[in-house]
């Protein structure tokens, strides 16, 4: 067994202790924000292993280089590992388009490609970071997922992501059945500023009279980058992402000056057009983002499109990073991968009824 292979397995032995034992370790007690309280794996990996002595917490982008943060999340990535006991072919998309590709051992025949829009915040790392995410969910869903590379702020700010999202996604309804969707159908979907580039895309598909996606599923959404209520949920903001951190991300995304009303940018302040795909948004309890979702939900609804709205309790922002390690997190994956299936059920029959 290598080294790497060995520390995931101790950690993942590790958190199999009580919560008990888990919140001593991290210190003791509980952390409770408005009526809800932080899951005790996740209390003890950021507490009990992630902070120093000195209180610098690892993953924080705070008082550190961005070069440092980078190398920081990779390594944790790669430490955290994959679910266990799922069965997922990885293939690398190199070329016009380059991404990974998650293919699971069963495809459903009318399982759309879902193309995913990676976690951290358009400023941190490549697909990797949400391969944990992915590959539970294209297990338990049955639905092949391509997650695009895109360029990075703030070396390349925003629209240089939009513009990289929007070729992934063209490409790869041009490229769908040979990228494992047999049904031929592409679904949108992306975390943080991965959700939003999701959003933006359906939202230019519709002004420009294109055909949808079939679905989207945006996961913890900053679909609002001005958002006055990330700073007063800001006690909602744990770990492994601050309200600080967000405040971070959107600065190198977006660049000094920039207008973060401007619906490009932030396409929840887009006037909604009905006709927008069917729509599964997900937020996590502990999350100071969780309004934005809850009132991007709302807005989405009053304009005609289906959603369902999920939200986990005991889950911080960036939960999702943690889908190979965390009970909580693995069972959320599980559950948001129910909420995608029933959401996008019958796909093929409504559209063969439609174009009657």
């Amino acid at each position: 067994m290598r080294a790497s292979d060995m520390n995931t397995w101790l950690l993942k032995r590790c958190l199999t202790l009580p919560a008990a034992v888990l919140r001593f370790l991290a210190g003791g007690g509980v952390v409770y924000r408005q009526g809800r309280t932080l899951d005790a794996q996740i209390q003890f990996l950021w507490r009990g292993l992630f902070t120093n002595p000195a209180g610098r917490t690892r993953l924080s982008l705070t008082g550190k280089s961005l070069e440092s943060v980078r190398a920081e999340w990779q390594e944790t990535i790669d430490l955290f590992g994959l679910p266990d006991d799922i069965r997922v072919r990885y293939e690398t998309v190199e070329g016009e388009v380059s991404g990974l590709l998650i293919r699971p051992a069963h495809i459903s025949e009318d399982a759309p490609l879902l193309v995913f829009f990676h976690q951290g915040g358009g400023v941190i790392g490549g697909p990797n970071l949400s391969r944990a995410f992915a590959a539970l969910l294209a297990h338990e869903a049955h639905c092949p997922v391509f997650l695009p590379e895109y360029r990075l702020a703030p070396l390349n700010r925003f629209p240089a992501a939009l513009e990289d999202a929007r070729a992934a996604y063209n490409w790869a309804v041009a490229n769908a059945v040979r990228l494992g969707a047999a049904s031929g159908l592409v679904a949108l979907g992306g975390a943080l500023i991965g959700a939003s580039l999701a959003a933006r895309i359906s939202l230019d598909l519709r002004l420009e009279a294109s055909p949808q996606p079939v679905g989207q599923l945006l996961v913890t959404p900053l679909v609002d980058l001005a958002d006055p209520a990330i700073k007063a949920d800001a006690a909602l903001g744990l770990w492994p992402i601050s309200a600080d951190d967000l405040d971070i991300m959107i600065g190198h995304y977006a660049g000094a000056g920039t207008n973060l009303t401007d619906p490009r940018l932030s396409p929840a302040l887009e006037n909604l057009p009905d006709g927008l795909p069917k729509t599964l948004i997900v937020s996590a309890g502990l999350d100071p983002l969780t309004r934005q979702g809850e009132v991007f939900a709302i807005r989405l609804t009053a304009a005609g499109t289906p959603v369902t709205y999920r939200r986990y309790d005991t889950l911080p922002l960036g939960f999702d990073l943690l889908a190979g390690v965390v009970d909580e997190a693995r069972s959320a994956v599980r559950n948001i991968a129910e909420n995608w299936v029933d959401l996008l059920r019958n796909i093929v029959a409504d559209r063969a009824r439609d174009s009657v």
